[in-house]
């Protein structure tokens, strides 16, 4: 497709999901609990680590500095959220962990994580990291309680790790090449999760971060592009420059076409060697989810829930009534339909027989202007049984799961207006 056509349909794309999450991306309706499952079945338990030793410019997420004395209380207030869900009836068999930083205080992580399996019957446990709690030492206490361990890495390159403030808190990309190297194996699943597209990342730059992965050879990796939501983007262009869209096409077709025979398996913008292997985009592969910490969210019956953000407020919540909602919003029919509609595309196929029974409509004739639209751009293809994107769709899907991140900024950005602590 022509580099002009490209930008026009990919603007295009862009406004219309901004507008559309600033529109419905807002939780105002006061909620005080998570209500009982609606359904006898196993769901996603994500638990939240709001804690930093530093703070990314690009990272959006709900986070405090780290002291020993909060996070002892935190989690000592999360396990009894975390016994309060199990109290409403819910059933969990997969665990995602995220932050923040889950392993910045090791002992309380794994006793919360213990505490979770033996309350469920946990078959999959994911969790984030950053490159300083990777040693062997700590990996191997992980084992049997963790399947997949995700590094944000973010990139090998030593200039841009300075520009962020990671070469000094982490070490250089060889340094870190090395931590990694050291712990491979351990675990079933480690994930080398690298961001593309930051401002003046030349094409040389993206070429390096590729060949170090590959040459390190984790049994998964993810490439982000990177988001710069309201939230962040005074941060993002006073650490690294002005941002810019022009090489996100090119840097993005580069990172398929360079990892498609290491890693065959692709999942939106995540690359694995095995097909079935687990990923951690809970959001993207869940129906319904439950969130516990500050700042997390759930999504149970049509319904998006979240949780106090600030930490003296959350603890408040649970010592009062052991649920820390307090925010809710349902979601439309039609809104569902977009949400699965750009979910399974990002993923590459859409089957227009689980969508009927999910909907109970066919897909042509609930969304029959947005198909058109996509066909137009040449974004998917369709047969009688599903709906596959192409090698653009493939690109303009990823586009528009990142402006569907940064809306969700909107909500973290009301909830954080008023943050005491």
């Amino acid at each position: 497709m022509r580099e002009n056509n490209v930008k026009i349909i990919t603007n295009a794309t862009s406004y219309f999901m901004h507008q559309y999450t600033k529109h419905y991306l807002h939780v105002k309706k006061p909620a005080d609990r998570l209500p009982p499952p609606p359904e006898d079945k196993e769901y996603l338990l994500y638990i939240h680590v709001p804690f930093c030793t530093m703070f990314c410019p690009y990272c959006s997420f709900n986070k405090f500095n780290y002291t020993k004395e909060a996070a002892t209380h935190y989690f000592k207030h999360l396990r009894e959220e975390i016994l309060h869900v199990k109290a409403l009836g819910y059933r969990f068999n997969y665990l995602v962990i995220g932050g923040g930083t889950p392993l910045i205080d090791e002992e309380e992580l794994i006793q919360t994580i213990e505490l979770v399996k033996k309350l469920f019957d946990i078959k999959h446990v994911s969790c984030e990291s950053d490159p300083n709690h990777i040693q062997p030492k700590t990996v191997l206490r992980l084992d049997g309680l963790v399947d997949r361990l995700s590094v944000g890495v973010q990139t090998f390159d030593d200039t841009l790790l300075k520009k962020l403030g990671r070469y000094e808190k982490f070490g250089s990309g060889e340094e870190v090449y090395r931590k990694i190297a050291s712990m491979l194996g351990i675990l079933p699943i480690t994930s080398v999760d690298l961001i593309f597209n930051f401002p003046n990342q030349s094409k040389e730059n993206l070429l390096y971060d590729i060949e170090t992965l590959t040459k390190l050879s984790p049994e998964q990796s993810s490439f982000y592009p990177l988001m710069t939501s309201s939230m962040v983007k005074s941060s993002v262009t006073k650490t690294l420059g002005k941002f810019s869209l022009t090489n996100e096409y090119e840097f993005f077709n580069i990172i398929k076409e360079s990892l498609k025979k290491s890693y065959p398996s692709r999942h939106g913008w995540s690359f694995s060697k095995e097909k079935e292997a687990i990923f951690d985009e809970y959001v993207i592969d869940n129906e319904e989810y439950v969130g516990v910490g500050s700042g997390s969210f759930s999504f149970i019956n049509n319904t998006l829930y979240h949780n106090e953000f600030a930490l003296d407020k959350y603890a408040e919540c649970i010592a009062q009534r052991k649920s820390a909602v307090v925010k809710e919003r349902t979601f439309e029919a039609n809104s569902r339909m977009y949400y699965r509609l750009m979910v399974d595309l990002f993923n590459g196929k859409l089957s227009k027989k689980k969508f009927e029974i999910m909907f109970g409509i066919k897909i042509e004739d609930a969304l029959k202007k947005e198909l058109m639209a996509l066909k137009f751009a040449k974004a998917i293809k369709e047969n009688k049984e599903s709906i596959v994107t192409t090698e653009f769709g493939d690109y303009l899907f990823l586009v528009l799961m990142k402006e569907f991140y940064m809306g969700m900024d909107r909500i973290r950005n009301e909830a954080r207006k008023n943050l005491s602590l």
